[in-house]
């Protein structure tokens, strides 16, 4: 047997899978815990998610992962800042595993450090374990990279396999991304956990899930009203919507808007647990957004991202200093100024 990216681990107890809340975020939990499954028996991987939204631990949350006993922690597709892997390996020295696809700067020495430009976290950690490009990674780089996959000659011949040895239609992958991120926009804690088991055991049983059902259509109800807002045009090139609801949708509706708008930079921004999110998403327009990743993270932001989609956390008491700098800079680099 091929050695193990976590041989190092085999004499330990218990560990806990960190994961993002979002459709590659809880297929790579399920397929980290399916090849602990089937490889490790011996070791119990709990699952653990920091509060829909943050991409960082708080204090409490550090406090409770280490009451638990935890001897090893995996992170996936959570894109930490420096800060937050620094504690993490503060804590668990020598015995995190990071994994990710997003743009990112080398984080704490002490850690396993596994990140790459992927089309999905999943993929990624697929490859990674020498696991076939099944149904699972499937999922999740048609979750993350929607119609977009369709332009990889690398991994798309990986999810035209799996549609001819599946039956299912390129459409229904996408059905299943809306179905998964359905939790977290409605901000189902369990629903989260439930469906990663249902990943695991069976990945179509998300397709007759009633619940998850339940969720799209209320979710679509909220997205058609959305949709139709207006946008505050800044520049022929960047359109800006500032997006009012109580779910969890920034990166849904910003999503959706950018495949309206595919020839523009949609800036959105929703203010939700008392801190505003923004995210910036381009399709066709000459932009790299991993430029305002960087100059958010100059100013001390919480930002993360890739070339095509950035996130960025303001706390309210920020808001007024840092928003108009970022504005100006998006421009700028926009070329609408």
């Amino acid at each position: 047997m091929a050695k193990s990216l976590f041989d190092d681990l085999r004499s330990l107890q218990q560990g806990v899978i960190i994961h993002h809340w979002d459709t590659d975020g809880l297929v790579s939990a399920a397929l980290l815990r399916n090849y602990f499954r089937a490889n490790f028996p011996q070791i119990k991987v709990d699952l653990f998610m920091p509060t829909i939204t943050n991409y960082y631990l708080t204090d409490d949350q550090y406090d409770y992962l280490q009451a638990q006993g935890y001897e090893f922690v995996i992170t996936c597709d959570l894109n930490f800042p420096s800060d937050t892997v620094q504690g993490l390996a503060k804590r668990w020295p020598g015995q995190v595993y990071f994994f990710d696809h997003h743009h990112h700067p080398a984080p704490h020495e002490q850690v396993h450090y596994y990140n790459a430009m992927h089309p999905a976290c999943a993929s990624h950690i697929a490859e990674r374990l020498g696991l076939p490009y099944d149904l699972l990674p499937v999922i999740a780089m048609v979750g993350d990279r929607e119609e977009t996959i369709q332009q990889d000659k690398v991994y798309y011949p990986h999810v035209q396999a799996m549609l001819a040895e599946s039956g299912l239609t390129f459409s229904q992958l996408l059905e299943v991304r809306r179905l998964i991120d359905s939790n977290y926009i409605v901000d189902d804690y369990n629903g989260i956990i439930e469906t990663i088991q249902l990943l695991q055991d069976d990945p179509l049983a998300v397709f007759s899930d009633t619940r998850l059902r339940s969720n799209v259509e209320k979710i679509n109800e909220a997205l058609i009203s959305l949709v139709a807002v207006p946008p505050i045009k800044l520049s022929d090139q960047v359109w800006y919507w500032e997006i009012e609801t109580h779910f969890n949708i920034l990166s849904h509706i910003t999503r959706a808007l950018s495949r309206q708008h595919p020839e523009v930079v949609v800036f959105t921004r929703q203010l939700k647990n008392n801190q505003y999110t923004c995210y910036i998403r381009k399709r066709q327009a000459a932009f790299d957004a991993r430029q305002i990743i960087a100059y958010a993270q100059e100013l001390g932001l919480n930002s993360g991202g890739k070339e095509e989609v950035a996130g960025i956390i303001i706390p309210t008491d920020r808001l007024a200093e840092v928003f108009p700098k970022i504005q100006q800079h998006l421009l700028q680099l926009t070329h609408g100024h």
